[in-house]
């Protein structure tokens, strides 16, 4: 991803050139295609992510943004068996929807990321994937040992591993039970609003566990987990999947625009 300098703007009231700016923004960025729901409460953070970094930078405007947000039970459900035949069919009908209508994609999901390289050869519009918008950011942080804390399915597909290997970063995944205590709590409990305090403790111990293993960053790899840990929850810097992405589709998004 090429990062680009945002304009500085009067924080004061709109001006008569504010409003010309903003207007020609409008026409001229980039249309996002979001793949969301999946959950609905990452989606909703992923927005609001990207809401806050235009009002941090005084953007005249807020990103163009047309959201297909599939049935999440449909989803969750071919995740947990695992069906990557099933999931490629799924994220191929969805992103047909939406394909001739954006300049590109992205999927607020991780897991579903397992089927990129296929999804990518399917369609000519560009897709970013979130792993490699995160572990680009690790490559320009003095990180060199990371831990990657995610779903079973983001884990053992090793987009991210592969993806830190080739920027030479070491990596730290969590041991199978606390993988799948956190799995079954993402998929059992989280999606239905409950248990909030087990998965927060549970993502807390994953991060001492990596802390403990020489980690110097953890990767929020599901892009729920910002939801339950902040930054301010732990002195281990953390990367967390959702702001990166939200960073990165805005700045797609302007980069015509400016």
């Amino acid at each position: 991803m090429t990062h680009i300098s945002f304009p500085i703007l009067s924080t004061g009231p709109l001006t008569a050139s504010h409003i010309k700016r903003a207007s020609f923004s409008s026409r001229n960025k980039k249309t996002a295609g979001i793949i969301g729901g999946l959950g609905p409460q990452s989606t909703g953070l992923f927005y609001e992510a990207m809401t806050q970094y235009c009002l941090k930078h005084n953007l005249p405007s807020f990103p163009r943004l047309l959201i297909n947000s599939v049935n999440t039970w449909e989803v969750t459900q071919i995740l947990q068996r695992r069906d990557y035949e099933e999931l490629y069919l799924f994220l191929k009908h969805e992103i047909a929807l939406i394909a001739d209508k954006v300049d590109f994609v992205v999927m607020v999901c991780n897991s579903v990321h397992a089927v990129i390289d296929e999804i990518r050869a399917e369609f000519n519009v560009p897709i970013l994937a979130i792993y490699e918008e995160v572990c680009e950011k690790i490559a320009y942080s003095p990180v060199k040992k990371v831990g990657i804390i995610g779903t079973k399915t983001t884990t053992s597909n090793n987009f991210y591993q592969r993806e830190l290997s080739n920027y030479g970063i070491d990596y730290v995944c969590l041991p199978e039970t606390q993988e799948k205590a956190i799995d079954s709590c993402i998929f059992n409990e989280m999606l239905h609003g409950r248990s909030k305090d087990t998965m927060r403790n549970l993502i807390l111990e994953g991060i001492e566990y990596m802390k403990q293993q020489g980690c110097e960053g953890v990767i929020l790899a599901c892009t729920e987990l910002p939801l339950f840990v902040r930054q301010e929850d732990t002195n281990m810097p953390l990367f967390m999947s959702t702001q990166i992405l939200a960073q990165a589709v805005t700045e797609e998004c302007f980069k015509r625009g400016y």
